[in-house]
């Protein structure tokens, strides 16, 4: 499968699917894990290349993802806290307040005391967004597309 029809068909659909049923715990752990997949098909290193996660994890979240995620992950924090919880323990971390749905009672990714505000409808939505940006590299020559073994 080429990495557009890999966005297309396995992250924008499934993605779009568990928020218009709302299920969140999937969502979380999907789209967490989904900004490293983002990385790997936007840098110009081969898909399977190994010691690039944190790499990716960033590259994604800096040219895809709106800048207050830049801003966050100072530290690699988001890389700790979202990627590598949701990868290893399929929780999220201590250091995340995750909230499902937008209330209004708190904003996505405010930074209070030693925690996270993460709303993850929000999250889903900037996550869906990454990925048509990812599409439209694609498409205007500016990434090239991979094979993915799928």
């Amino acid at each position: 499968m080429k990495s557009d029809t890999f966005i297309e068909e396995i992250l924008i659909q499934n993605i779009e699917s568990l928020l218009k049923n709302e299920q969140y715990y999937p969502l979380f752990i999907y789209t967490s894990i989904g900004i490293e997949t983002l990385g790997a098909i936007i840098d110009n290193k081969p898909i399977r290349t190994r010691n690039q996660s944190k790499y990716r994890f960033g590259i994604a979240l800096y040219q895809l993802f709106p800048n207050q995620y830049g801003f966050v992950n100072k530290n690699s924090f988001l890389y700790d806290t979202l990627r590598n919880h949701a990868i290893h323990n399929l929780l999220p971390s201590s250091k995340l307040f995750v909230v499902n749905k937008d209330t209004g009672n708190v904003r996505h990714l405010d930074q209070s005391k030693d925690r996270v505000t993460f709303i993850i409808e929000t999250f889903a939505k900037d996550f869906l967004n990454a990925s048509r940006e990812a599409l439209k590299k694609i498409r205007s020559g500016e990434v090239k597309i991979k094979q993915i073994a799928f």
